[in-house]
């Protein structure tokens, strides 16, 4: 060997043997080995931390809907701390839809659930009353015959841009771990059950980064993996979303803070710059719109920096619908700690193991379930995710799942405007005889709902091209006549089949195609002493822009 070579051997046998070893592993690099085991714990890590932030969010949900909002200085005193000892856990709509999901996935042996399937499930175990805007407005449609993505459209339910299905469907990211493409295609449906545009865009924003979590980089710190997969599920919502507009101005503000402890100067810009004013296309109406709460949930997310407590803590003094952004990153945070990581990070080994889904879903098999069986049955759910969807395969007690371009497709629609506003019953341009509005009426639209009896007589007018109805149907519900314009459309029954829980919110009449001008009209009760209801209005105004229908 001449000198030369001999001086550089050394650093060519490293050379070579770095570059075996690249080519040897790069098979290996596009496929995830996760052991079942170790997975087992994560989706039992996702029930407990979602309960654990769902109940130590519900005491300031709806709260704090404005200034003076709540700060950390009333976190820990009385009534605000932290809730780690139900036994057994309750179920509430945080979590209890996301579980008659698995059950559904269970019982029809099939991840991609239909929209038949999504509405035998939803009628026969999810049911009133309790339900709250979207999803109530959804299951009348399902009463009456119409399947989900139907029951998402604006022009059947105009609820269709609040939170619902940001606290429904987070599940789906865990039952695809490594693959949110295929997380997206199983949540598909039920997002568009309740969501639609910037709503489904938040909601997808959250599965991703639970379907992701597996993918951290253990080398790296809980806020540097938690800014990444924040940043990963970002690339999904079109820059013209408010969603994106919320993301990046939570983000920015985060980053530019020097204060990472004062969390609530961004959240008093949020309000300000959302609630207060209207920017990026988004009006605020109510405090479980989409918009409001998922701007929340930015600034837990990034103030709390992946620590579980400080998260929860951020996440139930921001204000708002502030149980559900809690409970998402509860059962993220959860996911990514997994269950023994969480007993350890609250120093507490006697965490309750039973989940009691008959305190609010009906008609199961089981009264009371428990993570730990809830978790092996989603084990046997990704078995089949994997080997039917992603092409892998199981190999002793792992998953080998290939893994995909990583890159998280945008969606593509076009900037789109909805046709569709609403009109509450609380609303001055109503001219009421003898009908009267009551306040924290939660299962009706907007937390208000108006009432008649015998001989009432409603009244409003508006300029627009379409309007429709919707009143709140019960057993104790008579009849009302519609006169639009002058012309009397007959009598419609606000009168619900069921003998004790009615279909509620639903439409009751609907007049498209109407000239573009003003209109009046008229909703009178007949001569009964039975109960006659106006929930809202939905119309399309004049001038409304070119929207999709």
């Amino acid at each position: 060997m001449n000198k030369q070579l001999h001086i550089l051997f050394p650093f060519l046998i490293i050379f070579f043997g770095g570059f075996c070893l690249f080519i040897s592993c790069s098979p290996h690099s596009d496929k995830l080995i996760l052991n079942r085991k170790e997975y087992k714990d994560k989706l039992m890590g996702f029930w407990l931390g979602g309960c654990i932030a769902n109940w130590t969010g519900l005491p300031t949900e709806n709260q704090r809907t404005g200034f003076p909002f709540f700060t950390d200085s009333d976190f820990g005193k009385g009534k605000f701390n932290y809730v780690l000892d139900q036994n057994p856990w309750g179920a509430d709509d945080d979590t209890d839809i996301e579980y008659i999901y698995q059950y559904a996935i269970e019982k029809f042996d099939n991840p991609m659930l239909s929209g038949s399937q999504i509405s035998s499930v939803w009628q026969d175990h999810i049911g009133l009353p309790n339900l709250w805007v979207s999803n109530l407005a959804a299951l009348g449609q399902m009463q009456n015959g119409a399947i989900p993505p139907e029951t998402s459209l604006p022009k059947n339910n105009p609820m269709w841009d609040m939170i619902d299905a940001q606290l429904t469907t987070e599940i789906f990211g865990t039952l695809a771990p490594g693959r949110p493409n295929i997380a997206l295609d199983m949540a598909y449906l039920p997002i568009r059950t309740t969501a639609y545009l910037h709503s489904k865009w938040a909601s997808e924003f959250y599965i991703i980064m639970h379907s992701l979590a597996v993918l951290i980089d253990k080398s790296k710190s809980r806020k540097e993996n938690i800014l990444w997969l924040a940043e990963k599920a970002r690339k999904r919502i079109p820059d013209w979303s408010y969603i994106a507009d919320m993301y990046d101005f939570v983000k920015s503000e985060y980053d530019s803070n020097p204060d990472k402890d004062n969390w609530e100067l961004t959240r008093d810009k949020v309000a300000r710059r959302y609630q207060y004013e209207e920017n990026a296309g988004y009006k605020y109406k109510y405090p479980w719109d989409s918009g409001i709460n998922f701007a929340a949930s930015m600034i837990s997310l990034f103030y709390g920096e992946g620590d579980y407590k400080k998260t929860i803590r951020i996440g139930c003094m921001s204000g708002w619908d502030s149980d559900n952004p809690t409970s998402t990153w509860g059962g993220l945070l959860g996911l990514l700690y997994g269950h023994k990581e969480l007993q350890k990070h609250f120093n507490k080994t006697d965490f309750s193991d039973f989940y009691n889904i008959s305190r609010t879903r009906y008609n199961l098999p089981l009264l009371v379930d428990n993570f730990d069986d809830l978790a092996e049955r989603g084990l046997k759910i990704i078995d089949k995710v994997v080997l039917e969807y992603m092409d892998g395969s199981k190999e002793k007690n792992n998953w080998v799942i290939p893994l995909l371009n990583l890159e998280i497709p945008k969606d593509d629609i076009q900037k789109t405007f909805i046709s569709w506003e609403t009109i509450e019953d609380n609303d001055r341009r109503w001219d009421f005889q003898g009908f009267y509005t009551k306040d924290k009426q939660w299962n009706a639209s907007g937390a208000t709902l108006t009432f008649g009896y015998e001989n009432c007589k409603a009244e409003i007018s508006f300029e627009g091209t379409a309007v429709q109805y919707f009143a709140y149907k019960s057993n104790k519900g008579g009849n009302v006549q519609i006169i639009l314009d002058g012309k009397d459309y007959g009598e419609f029954s606000l009168k619900s089949e069921s003998s004790v829980h009615g279909q509620y919110y639903v439409k009751i009449f609907e007049k498209l195609n109407l000239s573009s001008n003003k209109h009046k009209l008229q909703i009178i009760g007949d001569s009964d002493k039975s109960e006659k209801t106006i929930d809202m209005l939905s119309f399309i105004p004049l001038a409304s822009p070119l929207k999709i229908k």
